[in-house]
């Protein structure tokens, strides 16, 4: 029964992520209109998601979501949590 359960948990993660996309791409499209593209990516450091809005003709960033300052601040808390953790062991 556990099968078929991560079989069906897997066909809905597939259709979720299917439906983001068509999301993404409708959300990008209607940024063009207004002459700004809309970028999604994961930091390396922290694997946050990244959204910046940018100027779709200088390529510019306009806005970024989580800031650089608070993706920093992500990175040392975790760093810390590790130190934290290796102390206590």
């Amino acid at each position: 029964m556990a099968q078929g359960e991560s079989v069906t948990d897997k066909g809905a993660l597939e259709k979720n992520k299917e439906q983001l996309d068509e999301l993404v791409e409708d959300i990008q499209a209607a940024t063009k209109v207004m002459q700004r593209n809309l970028n999604f990516a994961v930091d390396d450091s922290t694997g946050l998601t990244v959204i910046k809005v940018t100027d779709a003709v200088s390529g510019d960033v306009i806005r970024q979501m989580p800031t650089e300052d608070a993706l920093r601040l992500a990175e040392r808390l975790d760093e810390m949590r590790s130190l934290l953790f290796e102390t206590r062991a």
